[in-house]
């Protein structure tokens, strides 16, 4: 794709709910402090499985958010959603319709997500096995799957724009952002609230990944530990929980009502491996693909990128193919670039990572400030050679970041990237 002349869209609100903190200054802060928080797993007893951490979003109460009522009808996928998008709201200082902000009917939404109502499924399947069907909750079939979230934000806002849920693996939050800016280009609408949000904290859906080896199974002595980016001890990703929706609108709105924009979404790609479903492409072409695909959609070339937001799950084999495929896109630039990989400051909260990440790339342009990669002890000798420029440091660095790229890959061979940039003028 090329970058014709086209409407700006700009990100204007964040909305993030994790294990480090819910709500933007919150949030923030966690990302400066540069501690993890992972730790064993109290929802459900984990010692039958290899793994037993995660990073939990514990201080997240639905009735600090919502009636009773509202808190009982929706499972904590819903509550997620809801309160993202309404925080993402607040952070915007956007009401559809009013003050020269979009009307109702011409926002969208655009949320992903991997597993949707998955772990409710899994709480109402035990309540059948026990008690029968007559326990079941009547909301079940309205609450698990992944069109339920963004359905239940649109009522309570009365959206009423295209609603989009993506299930595209760990990859589905940046490719909702990626659709939405589609859609707000081609003026089919005018804003969006964008993201993904993720529950996947129950016996069944984590033991599924834990069956296939792909958590960190080394650091359940030490949970802060075992999320560990590029490190050469990595040794599988560290499962989280958690949200987070941006407000994006055309540049002619949010400059029409006075909104303070963060950034500038400038590029969007997606490609898919074709090769297998757990096991990245270990040269990293396609996911290089979708980098240098997303760099010409924003007419952004290599050198100008002045920072790379990794997937960087932690995982031996992602990590490696991801910095190939880094390499590959940014040629000469990988060089010297700064790179990081965050998660080990939220864990990997699977179809929201790529929002999330988009977030910290928004807060990053405004700050002028970027996390380092926790846990980086011992780089990769391979990594380290591809990307010289990995920032290691907890405490993050200072700097003028104008350009930058977001990579996000899911299982199936799912591979999204974003470009991000400052608002000239």
């Amino acid at each position: 794709m090329s970058a014709p002349s086209r409407r700006p869209v700009f990100v204007t609100g964040i909305g993030p709910i994790t294990a480090i903190g819910t709500g933007r200054d919150a949030f923030r802060a966690g990302l400066r402090a540069g501690r993890s928080p992972v730790k064993r797993i109290d929802r459900f007893d984990p010692s039958p499985f290899r793994s037993q951490v995660a990073a939990q979003v514990d201080d997240f109460d639905p009735l600090a958010w919502m009636p009773p009522k509202t808190a009982r009808q929706l499972d904590r996928f819903s509550q997620f959603g809801l309160v993202a998008g309404r925080l993402a709201l607040d952070d915007a200082g956007l009401r559809p319709g009013e003050g020269g902000a979009a009307a109702a009917d011409r926002i969208g939404i655009y949320l992903g997500s991997a597993l949707g109502g998955i772990a409710y499924a899994e709480e109402q399947h035990e309540r059948y096995l026990e008690r029968g069907i007559k326990a079941v909750t009547p909301n079940l079939a309205l609450a698990v799957f992944g069109g339920a979230a963004p359905a239940n934000l649109g009522i309570a806002l009365d959206v009423r724009g295209p609603i989009l849920s993506t299930a595209n693996s760990c990859a589905s939050g940046a490719v909702a952002i990626g659709e939405a800016l589609g859609a707000i280009r081609a003026g089919e609408i005018d804003a969006a609230i964008a993201g993904g949000a993720e529950v996947p904290l129950s016996p069944l859906a984590f033991g599924a990944f834990d069956i296939i080896r792909a958590l960190s199974a080394g650091s359940n002595d030490d949970p802060a530990a075992a999320c560990r980016p590029f490190d050469a001890a990595r040794d599988g990703f560290v499962m989280g929980e958690g949200a987070t929706l941006l407000v994006l609108e055309a540049e002619d709105v949010a400059v029409a009502r006075g909104a303070e924009p963060y950034a500038e979404v400038l590029g969007y790609a997606a490609t898919s491996d074709a090769f297998h479903m757990v096991q990245p492409r270990a040269d990293g072409r396609e996911a290089a693909r979708a980098a240098t695909e997303a760099l010409a959609d924003a007419g952004v070339p290599a050198d100008e990128i002045d920072w790379v937001s990794a997937h960087a799950s932690s995982t031996p084999l992602g990590d490696i193919a991801e910095a190939r495929a880094i390499a590959l896109a940014l040629g000469a630039r990988a060089a010297a670039v700064p790179v990081s990989g965050t998660k080990a400051l939220y864990g990997h909260p699977l179809g929201a990572s790529g929002a999330i990440e988009a977030a910290i790339c928004a807060l990053a342009i405004r700050d002028g400030w970027v996390p380092g990669s926790a846990n980086l002890d011992v780089v990769d000798p391979e990594v380290g050679a591809l990307l010289p420029g990995l920032l290691r440091d907890r405490a993050g660095r200072d700097g003028s970041y104008r350009r930058i790229l977001s990579t996000s890959f899911g299982f199936g061979g799912l591979n999204a990237a974003l470009v991000l940039g400052a608002i000239d003028g």
